[in-house]
């Protein structure tokens, strides 16, 4: 069987495959107002937000629609980076305002004594980090730069999409106004689902902005309709739902999300430390390595790469941007099992001897 330790989508268990087959049901039905209600009250609370939403979409259409919800042109927006997902914020972000980005070469991570000059120097009204670099492995100080632009005035906004909840996360404890996450990744679900959180101030900021330059992602109509009966305004992916809902179910049954994410950093630190014990050298810096998955340089990556999926039927993925043909990455995140890890462990170190 092909195990698949890509990081996202990842492997789905059948359960979850499973759910998306129940008979479709309307979206303004009173079934689909229990299904939609009971997964956003389980998100608020897991996320300790003050509203939680499901838009149809990938993580970055969630990470857009907060963007476009939060900025205004005439405002500005400050970007700490360190890779290409958070040049992709930063990006999105300029189509609706003034951007300033500050960027750290591969596997540097983004902490309180790296970021407090940048925040201090900057005008901007907007602040906004993805939590976990997916394409180095990289995990930033989200918590302690985060409170500290909150503290200096700027609304919040963390791209979480390769992070929670494979990361621990609170939105209150972390001053984050808007989250952003995504289906695929360390919940276990298929793609197709963006998930949103907003505070208070968020919420003020939605509902006291003037147009924004968005139908479908205009959070006024989101919150407008689920508080009325707790549907969507357009159509969504139903059966997704219906997979969210298998997911959220599954993370209980093993105790819940801080049981969740305690499983993610104890198998973070079983992978790294057998590939260090093969030789290789790990992207991140000390003390910025990812928990939901390890990037690591490898000679031939490309080739490793390839061979693990035609010889052993094994799918884990090259670095992106600067480090693209230079290092591999294997995701440990959502419904993992030890037991492909180890093979595909296994079968690496045969390969980079």
């Amino acid at each position: 069987m092909p195990i698949l330790l890509s990081p996202g989508p990842v492997y789905v268990p059948k359960e979850i495959l499973d759910a998306q087959a129940k008979p479709m049901i309307t979206h303004r039905s009173a079934a689909f107002t229990e299904l939609y209600g009971g997964i956003c009250e389980s998100l608020k609370s897991a996320l300790n937000s003050e509203e939680a939403y499901l838009i149809t979409g990938s993580g970055t259409l969630a990470n857009e629609t907060n963007l476009l919800n939060c900025c205004l042109p005439n405002e500005g927006a400050l970007f700490l980076s360190n890779g290409e997902f958070g040049d992709r914020l930063a990006e999105i972000a300029a189509l609706y305002t003034n951007t300033e980005v500050h960027a750290l070469p591969a596997g540097k991570g983004w902490d309180i004594e790296r970021a407090k000059e940048k925040i201090d120097e900057s005008s901007a009204q907007v602040f906004g980090m993805v939590y976990n670099e997916t394409g180095y492995g990289v995990r930033n100080h989200a918590k302690e730069v985060f409170t500290y632009a909150k503290k200096k005035g700027m609304l919040t906004v963390m791209d979480s999409v390769s992070a929670w909840p494979a990361l621990p996360f609170d939105a209150k404890e972390f001053s984050v106004d808007f989250f952003g996450s995504a289906s695929q990744k360390a919940l276990g679900c298929p793609p197709g689902m963006g998930m949103l959180g907003l505070s208070k101030d968020a919420i003020e900021r939605i509902e006291s902005r003037g147009k924004i330059p968005s139908h479908y992602c205009d959070l006024r109509r989101h919150r407008k309709r689920y508080l009325k009966d707790k549907q969507t305004p357009n159509t969504p992916a139903v059966s997704l739902f219906y997979a969210f809902s298998k997911s959220l179910e599954i993370i209980g049954r093993e105790g819940g999300f801080a049981a969740w994410s305690q499983k993610h950093v104890k198998e973070s630190g079983y992978v790294q430390s057998r590939i260090k014990g093969m030789g290789l050298k790990l992207i991140p810096e000390p003390g910025f390595e990812s928990y939901s998955l390890t990037a690591f340089y490898c000679e031939n990556a490309n080739e490793v790469k390839k061979r693990m999926l035609d010889e052993k039927g094994i799918t884990i993925v090259g670095c992106k941007g600067e480090l693209a043909g230079k290092g591999l990455r294997i995701a440990h995140m959502g419904n993992f099992r030890r037991e492909d890890i180890d093979a595909c462990l296994e079968a690496l170190e045969g390969f980079v001897k």
